[in-house]
């Protein structure tokens, strides 16, 4: 029997944006702006001259100075001290990508600013067998190895007692981490978190490795060194797409020099994922870090141990590249396995669970591997548009991975009843925890109840007629689209204008992720000249659509199952992006676009 599709989700609703008037564009126009930039970073809350060039532009100069961040003077001041007596430093990260890119970009920064001599060792928990975030146990054995310096990367804002147990052992404890931290900080040496409640620091989305790189930065400019941090950008946009931070601000600086660096990367761990992988170099966007390394990188912590990637990404030697890619390819595929075999599972759980607005799934470790519920509780929140809890079950107790959609702030929903978990931690979009199994069902129905009460809260503030002047203020969780709402950035009037020179202009606000979307727009009355299926099973719908005499190829993608709702001849208002195409013809040098559909609908008037 195969695996039907369970279609949960409520019908989305498109938003056009309002065009800006000639009157609004006029202070854009001076500036040097295109209407299409200026309409579309207005569109990303992006709202003044000066930041929308600041954007266009990415340049490394306009990054932050490091030393403004809260915590960045003692910390480089400690890691000064340790460098010069030769102290054995250890970097503590996670299992994530964006705790193994950050660990490994501290560990090539401090290995090329350190004495040859001096010890430099890492540590990554194990994602069944350990606890996550910094432990006794864990710094049991850092002690054991003599080290005196513990430096945390995406982890350790919350882990006030661990800290506090290093202290007393002699060990002194630097957290680098974006993990909304507790009321009581720990009492680190010094903690590097731009959500800590005295920052002043003006980036509040930078994730673990970018973090990281601010630290590398400032070390490097204290020895006149900068240009070998500007290196390690290629680990920073890795990390920073596979967290799905937001590419705003400088995180968007960020990952546009960092893709820059991965083209042409002399990281020989990143060489041999890539050609691994059949990637190409010099053609790298970041849906192939989002599709194809990030996944590989991840695939070492779901499946076995991170520290097969952590190498990957440190080791010089081109030939253990090469052996430890090949080993995160087969991890990957595995993983691949694993996944669709479960998201089976928890589609058939979801089903008999179509009232509930946040849906909780759970099942047997053995069959629910802890480490790919939250790639699956991800993929299921997707498909079905609300947020999703998957449990892995063990005997007493259970751990789960949520993900987030609309206005669902996770992280607040669990702190809300932390009563009922051993262990949580995480951030709007993403959680992840420990809970006795005879908790769950009062988590569902907390769950539920929260989410009654978050709609409630977004349905008084919508009624509000001020609630435009809350932009200034806005908060991460207030920045993402309401449950079930997508928007549109433009209404296409003039069909013949959607040419590859288009597309190129859109490119140069890549790269294109949370919080800067890639650009949508809508047309119109487009007559159906074809469709036919594609893909495994059918699953994708091609179709071919014309307009005074202008013909536009597209794929809609997961829409082979309304094949049947389309005649060929009908008009259809389509909403879609742009995507490039390249003509075999004449040596294939012609360059022309594709629509990549993502709702069409009969038209009405037609």
């Amino acid at each position: 029997m195969k695996d039907k599709h369970v279609d949960l989700s409520p019908s989305t609703s498109w938003t056009i944006y309002s065009p800006l008037t000639r009157s609004q564009y006029s202070k854009y126009q001076q500036a040097g702006i295109a209407y299409l930039h200026a309409q579309l970073l207005n569109n990303r809350g992006i709202k003044t001259p000066e930041a929308m060039r600041k954007f266009l532009d990415a340049r490394y100069d306009q990054l932050l100075d490091p030393l403004t961040m809260t915590g960045m003077d003692s910390t480089l001041e400690r890691v000064q001290r340790a460098l010069a007596a030769r102290e054995h430093i250890t970097i503590f990260g996670d299992f994530d990508a964006d705790g193994v890119t950050s660990a490994a970009l501290l560990t090539r920064g401090l290995r090329a600013l350190k004495h040859p001599d001096a010890p430099l060792d890492y540590y990554i928990p194990h994602r069944i067998y350990d606890t996550r975030g910094l432990s006794k146990e864990a710094i049991d054995k850092i002690k054991a190895r003599g080290t005196s310096l513990i430096i945390t990367t995406d982890c350790g804002s919350s882990d006030f007692e661990e800290v506090a147990y290093a202290k007393n052992l002699g060990i002194d404890i630097i957290i680098t981490d974006h993990h909304q931290p507790p009321e009581q900080l720990p009492q680190a040496y010094s903690m590097i978190n731009p959500w800590r409640p005295d920052s002043t620091y003006n980036e509040r989305y930078l994730c673990g490795v970018g973090i990281a790189f601010k630290l590398a930065q400032a070390l490097f400019r204290t020895h006149n060194r900068e240009q070998e941090a500007q290196e390690l950008l290629d680990l920073v946009a890795i990390g920073t797409i596979g967290d799905v931070a937001q590419l705003l601000g400088e995180n968007h600086t960020l990952v546009r020099l960092g893709l820059q660096q991965l083209n042409h990367t002399n990281n020989p761990g990143l060489r041999a994922l890539i050609q691994i992988a059949n990637l190409q170099p010099g053609k790298l966007r970041e849906r192939d870090i989002s599709y194809v390394l990030g996944p590989r990188i991840n695939a070492a912590g779901r499946m076995e141990h991170a520290g097969t990637a952590f190498h990957l990404l440190t080791t010089d030697d081109a030939e253990e590249a090469r052996d430890y890619a090949q080993e995160l390819e087969d991890l990957n595929q595995s993983r691949q396995q694993q996944t669709e075999e479960l998201m089976k599972l928890v589609r058939e759980q979801a089903q008999g669970l179509s009232s509930d607005q946040v849906v909780l799934v759970y099942g047997n470790k053995d069959t629910w591997p802890e480490g790919i519920i939250g790639l699956v509780a991800g993929r299921l929140s997707e498909e079905i548009k609300r947020p999703v809890f998957v449990l892995s079950q063990n005997t007493d107790s259970s751990r789960g991975s949520a993900r987030s959609y609309g206005d669902f702030n996770i992280i607040e929903a669990l702190r809300n009843r932390a009563d009922l978990f051993e262990r949580h931690g995480g951030h709007a979009q993403a959680a992840g925890f420990t809970i006795a199994n005879a908790n769950i069902e009062e988590l569902r129905k907390h769950l539920l109840t929260w989410h009654e009460i978050i709609q409630s809260s977004i349905e008084a503030l919508t009624e509000n007629k001020e609630t435009s002047d809350l932009t200034s203020n806005i908060t991460e969780q207030e920045a993402l689209a309401p449950m079930g709402t997508r928007n549109v950035d433009l209404f296409v009037n003039k069909p013949e204008e959607l040419t590859y020179d288009i597309y190129h202009k859109i490119s140069l606000l890549s790269p294109f992720g949370a919080g800067n979307p890639e650009p949508t727009f809508r047309i119109d009355g487009l007559r159906l000249v074809r469709r036919w299926t594609s893909g495994l099973e059918g699953r994708h719908l091609r179709v071919r659509l014309s307009t005074n005499n202008i013909q536009f190829n597209g794929n809609y993608l997961r829409g082979g199952a309304q094949l049947n709702s389309f005649n060929e001849g009908s008009r259809v208002n389509v909403i879609f992006s742009l995507e490039p195409a390249w003509n075999p013809q004449d040596g294939g040098s012609s360059q022309d676009i594709w629509l990549k559909v993502l709702h069409m609908e009969l038209n009405k008037d037609a």
